[in-house]
């Protein structure tokens, strides 16, 4: 295989210089604006220098002259109340000094010491300094991720000795010698640690996100809960915060895989730059309107494979009509929230991290091929034989080859198109990004670069994105914000569809190209042959995805309680093709002759561009009554509008490759082009309701208007109702608390929504036509399908039912049923061709059903310097199509749709055995059997006679298999130990089959031009009878039926990633936070499926990549 090492930096610098050309005006000005508000964050650096304080102060606690100090300025105060007597009163008076000399006078004559570092203040106690019978304890108190944390609380059990941990996490206290003594550590949002020391050695104590805490607060539909709260089915992961997020990630879709119950992630391909992955939640509810759920990038539509996985804060899954009926018609799939980061309040301290790392790529799984051309042949003779045909090959000519081979393999090639078509290629990522803030503005900005090469020659990718968000804090009452970001990628041209088709229909025989760079055709003498290399590398040029988007948003909060959001949302998307398709000559090297001359280029431009707006308008209160009753009330409007247009055209002659431009080329073959819009309006409402965290409502309401149905029919109304019991909060709860610290029980019903079909099904939809009037051609235009004005939502009912368990603090369990019925199915019903060959109108009929029940489970806890973290998740799903046109069988292919049975179920004959002598078909012959196609012979299938009639055709084919997965699961495991951490993610599916009988997996057309299997070597013959593979083929369907021979198990087990990383020890460089990994991505795959790749969309396509790289993230 190939192997490309070369590492483009220039490219970075390339790509962002264009990037930076076709941004707009309007995003020019927000980055100047970002640029003012790091500026202003790095001017908080000398705050504490050159702030000046006037205080005036009487008789009051120390307390209260602190909380004063933060009033007037942006200090923070650390302390631990129980060694700093802040009770104490004072009278102190100070005009324009600055915070030392009032610190001094306010703590003169006091064992209390302090320390500043920019807007950071830790008060401590002076009695801590050693006494001859004390000993010192040192040590540090650092996350997860080995960052410092300031401000912890370090206390002595059983007596009153104890500090908090500075601005790098260290601390120092003095303790009784001699003993051993129990050190309690804690700090907000964290587990607090019990850690048995003698003093003889420095600590290193890590502390983890308390899991109560961390997911106190999840995002969901225009706005946050606390997690505890929440009465619909909501699953969230935190790439911020959980252990598992050290983890490289390739792509978003990769990092939801396995993450969470019900949602089934399918990779489908690793073409670079296209994140083609298919997302199912709770299975698949709907035939020809739109299956995905819809997916919001802070609050805006948007594409999974639009956004950096660095960028990303948090992702929140809405699985339940509760939850997701605040998004009313396109929710009926469920509901993706992608939260990006934002910047946080550092004290004015911007944080400069860098992430990037190196990988090489190869395919997750692919069978193997016959690739010695001296068997190749033996076996196409073998092939014609069954088919009653005349050997291809003498056995002299094979002979012959099978010598040469040996030393002119230029002549007499044994060609692996594995080898050929896919390189061991290099990817690297790298992100560097800016975060800071202070009370007035806080801000993240990152640029990321991403090169992948591709496995197939030609096919590379490079893209980079830029976001930023910024927030500036006007007043107490208004906050005011911009977010921005843009893409840049780059594809090669590479012709990979041309490709995998010509990789069925080629031979092994052949050169794919000459060192001379010459490329090579069929050298058996049978003339032009298919060569996958070539076709792939014809097309030249470039696929160019621009897209710029760009929020800004106000909040107001103009009494206590309300707050009001308006937001105005901008998604502009550019896509551009110029693409010269060439034809070289190609070579038979073995006979030395020129097969093919080749023809001038042809020249493909495209043009593509869609524009997007949202405006959102929404205020919330919430208030609480009588200290018990909490009410929250939620109303809101929201717009959107689209509008996309395109262009292509396409041109033969092109004069020179050198000018790959229309105007060069000569003869037009085709241009086209189009325009098309759609518009949605919405008015939406909440209301939440709790009585003393016990007793949980919540009720949602949407309305949607949409420009896709006719007048009449483009408003529907979505509802939810739920509600939940907060066991764990009753009295009678108490004693228990220890053990089940939360135990809720939740309910929920709703309806949601779905138009996701063509923006002009309800209207009669005209394309150009040519017609003739005698000698004269005439244009005009014509119908090209029936309208339906009667069309409108598809609805979906989804009831939930839930369990939550939190167990000792660190163990957490979730548990939920579903029932899911979609009804109003959007689909085309087919008619007969006497309407004149009109496409068939889009009708609302049908209904699917899909139920089952999801569980999850999560641990973590600290075992001193061990931090562990473990969680599986599980779901199963039952997917039915309950009413269809009675017992009506739509088949298509291997498949049908029928009531009774889920979407797609399989439809075939069943294998009994291969024949193995003449007698046998000749005595069933004799008794009145008959055969279709035709009959079988030794070596043939014999279908089962299933429907009794003693003849053996489609009547006896039956539903088989499973379409759809019934079972979803998936995992992580992590360690951490000092300054090591090791994470583990997998995922999987059970209960799914695939029908794999296309190309290289057929057993027919098995003639000279395609590749075979290398289990097919092991077919039937008289002296091969003990084999599961029937005889193959040229052209007789016989044992190329619709049959469960093709049917195979696809389910499987997949390591998503095994991470192997090391944290630098901090004092090795103050200041800096360094970290290595090595990284393992889809390299282990347990699966009986004989396919590329169970994931992979097709029988054979551009293969999923398994990766391992090397990284480093610095944090400065």
């Amino acid at each position: 295989m190939q192997k490309h090492c070369s590492i483009q930096f220039f490219w970075i610098g390339k790509l962002l210089c264009v990037t930076l050309n076709k941004i707009p005006l309007p995003m020019r000005l927000l980055i100047i604006m970002l640029c003012i508000s790091v500026g202003c964050i790095s001017a908080a650096n000398t705050y504490a220098q050159n702030t000046i304080l006037e205080l005036n102060v009487e008789n009051q606690t120390v307390e209260s002259v602190l909380n004063k100090i933060e009033a007037q300025t942006e200090f923070v105060f650390f302390y631990n109340s129980k060694q700093v007597d802040v009770h104490r009163r004072v009278s102190i008076t100070a005009n324009k000094q600055n915070v030392f000399k009032i610190l001094d006078e306010l703590f003169k004559n006091t064992d209390v010491a302090y320390s500043v570092l920019d807007k950071s203040i830790i008060l401590s106690n002076k009695q801590l300094l050693k006494t001859e019978n004390q000993k010192k304890i040192t040590g540090k108190v650092v996350d997860v991720n080995g960052e410092p944390i300031i401000g912890a609380t370090i206390a002595v059990r059983g007596v009153s000795v104890g500090t908090v941990s500075d601005v790098d996490g260290n601390f120092v206290l003095y303790v009784e010698a001699g003993k051993e003594v129990w050190l309690d550590v804690s700090y907000i949002g964290y587990k607090k640690q019990e850690i048995k020391t003698d003093g003889n050695k420095p600590l290193t104590i890590t502390l983890i996100e308390n899991m109560a805490m961390l997911d106190e607060v999840v995002v969901v539909g225009y706005g946050v809960q606390k997690k505890v709260n929440l009465t619909g089915s909501v699953a969230n992961v935190n790439f911020d915060n959980d252990l598992t997020s050290s983890r490289t990630i390739t792509n978003v879709s990769s990092a939801l895989s396995g993450t969470m119950p019900g949602l089934n992630v399918r990779q489908g391909s690793g073409i670079p730059g296209a994140d083609g992955a298919t997302l199912r939640l709770r299975g698949v509810g709907s035939l020809n309107a739109g299956q995905d759920p819809l997916i919001l990038i802070d609050g805006q539509p948007g594409e999974i494979g639009q956004i950096s996985a660095n960028d990303i804060a948090s992702v929140t899954v809405l699985k339940d009509a509760a939850s997701a009926a605040i998004y009313g018609s396109r929710a009926s799939n469920g509901v993706i929230l992608i939260t990006t980061k934002t910047g946080e309040n550092t004290n004015g301290k911007i944080e400069l991290e860098y992430s990037g790392s190196v990988g090489w790529n190869g395919a997750t799984k692919l069978p193997e091929l016959v690739s010695n051309t001296a068997d190749y042949m033996d076996l196409c003779n073998q092939v014609a034989r069954n088919s009653q045909r005349g050997e291809l090959y003498r056995d002299d000519f094979i002979n012959l080859w099978r010598e040469q081979s040996k030393v002119d393999p230029i002549k007499y090639p044994n060609t692996d198109w594995w080898d050929v078509l896919l390189n061991t290629n290099m990817v690297q990522t790298h992100q560097i990004s800016l975060r800071g803030g202070n009370n007035k503005v806080s801000s993240y900005t990152s640029v990321n670069f991403q090169n992948n090469d591709g496995l197939m020659n030609n096919t590379s990718y490079k893209v980079v994105n830029l976001r930023t968000n910024t927030d500036f804090i006007v007043n107490d009452w208004l906050k005011v914000g911009v977010n921005v970001s843009g893409m840049l990628g780059v594809n090669d041209a590479g012709n990979i569809n041309g490709a995998l088709e010509w990789f069925y229909s080629t031979t092994p025989g052949m050169v794919p190209r000459h060192p001379d760079g010459r490329y090579g055709t069929g050298q058996t003498g049978t003339g032009d042959k298919n060569n996958p290399l070539w076709i792939l590398e014809a097309l030249q040029g470039e696929k160019n995805k621009r897209r710029f988007t760009g929020k800004v948003f106000a909040v107001l909060t103009p009494m206590k309680g309300l707050v009001i959001n308006a937001s105005y949302f901008r998604d502009l998307y550019n896509y551009k093709e110029n693409i010269v398709d060439t034809d070289s000559p190609r070579w038979d090297f073995r006979l030395d002759q020129q097969i093919t001359t080749g023809r001038q280029g042809i020249i493909t431009n495209m043009d593509s561009n869609s524009d997007r707006y949202v405006i959102d308008l929404f205020a919330t209160y919430n208030t609480t009554i009588a200290k018990k009753h909490n009410v929250g009330v939620l109303v809101g409007y929201n717009q959107e509008y689209c509008k996309s247009w395109w262009f292509n055209a396409r041109k033969a002659g092109l004069i020179s490759l050198s000018t790959p431009v229309l105007t060069a080329a000569s003869d037009l073959q085709s241009s086209d082009g189009g325009k098309d819009d759609y518009a949605m309006r919405s008015y939406f409402g909440r209301i939440n309701y709790d009585y003393a965290g016990k007793y949980l409502f919540e009720a949602n309401v949407r309305m949607d208007g949409s420009s896709r149905f006719a007048p009449g029919n483009r408003w529907g109304t979505f509802p939810s109702f739920s509600a939940a019991w907060r066991i764990s909060e009753e009295a009678f709860w108490e004693d228990l608390k220890p053990i089940v610290d939360n135990l809720k029980i939740r309910a929920s019903w709703g309806r949601l929504g779905n138009n996701g079909i063509g923006n002009y099904d309800w209207q009669n939809v005209y394309s150009p036509a040519n017609t003739s009037f005698g000698d004269a051609i005439q244009q005009g235009v014509w119908t090209t399908a029936i309208a339906n004005r009667d069309i409108s939502w598809e609805k979906t009912d989804v009831v939930d039912l839930g369990l939550d368990v939190n167990l000792f603090g660190s163990l957490s369990l979730t548990f939920d049923y579903y029932n899911k019925l979609t009804h109003g199915i959007l689909y085309r019903n087919p008619i007969p061709y006497v309407n004149g060959g009109l496409g068939a109108p889009m009708i609302n009929s049908a209904k699917v059903r899909n139920r089952g029940f999801e569980f999850s489970a999560s641990y973590n806890k600290n075992f001193g310097d061990l931090g562990f973290a473990v969680s599986v998740n599980g779901a199963y799903n039952r997917n039915e199509i309950i009413d269809y046109k009675g017992d009506y069988l739509e088949i298509n292919g291997a498949t049908v749709w029928t009531e009774g049975q889920p979407i797609g179920k399989f439809y075939m004959r069943e294998i009994d055995h291969i024949v193995q002598d003449k007698a046998e078909i000749d005595k069933l012959v004799s008794e009145g059997w008959t055969f279709s196609p035709s009959r079988p012979e030794p070596g043939d299938f014999l279908y089962k006679d299933l429907n009794n009639d003693k003849r053996i055709d489609d009547k006896d084919r039956v539903l088989k298999g499973q379409p759809l997965p019934l079972f979803t699961f998936g995992g992580s495991i992590a360690f951490s130990y000092k300054n090591f951490d090791l994470s583990a993610l997998f995922s999987g599916v059970a209960g799914w089959d695939r029908y794999l009988s296309t190309g290289i997996f057929s057993l027919t057309n098995a003639d000279t031009e395609r590749l075979f299997l290398k289990k097919f070597q092991n077919q039937w013959s008289e002296t091969n009878r003990n084999t599961n593979i029937p005889k193959l083929y040229a052209s007789n369907e016989k044992n190329n039926q619709v049959s469960d021979y093709y049917l195979y198990d696809a389910s499987f087990l997949r390591l998503k990633t095994l991470q192997l990383g090391y944290t630098l020890p901090k004092n090795l460089i103050p200041k800096v936070r360094i970290r290595a990994y090595c990284n393992l991505e889809n390299y282990f795959t347990i699966t009986s499926y004989p396919g590329m790749d169970p994931e992979m969309n097709g029988d054979v396509g551009y293969p999923i990549l398994k990766t391992v790289s090397l990284g480093v993230n610095i944090k400065f």
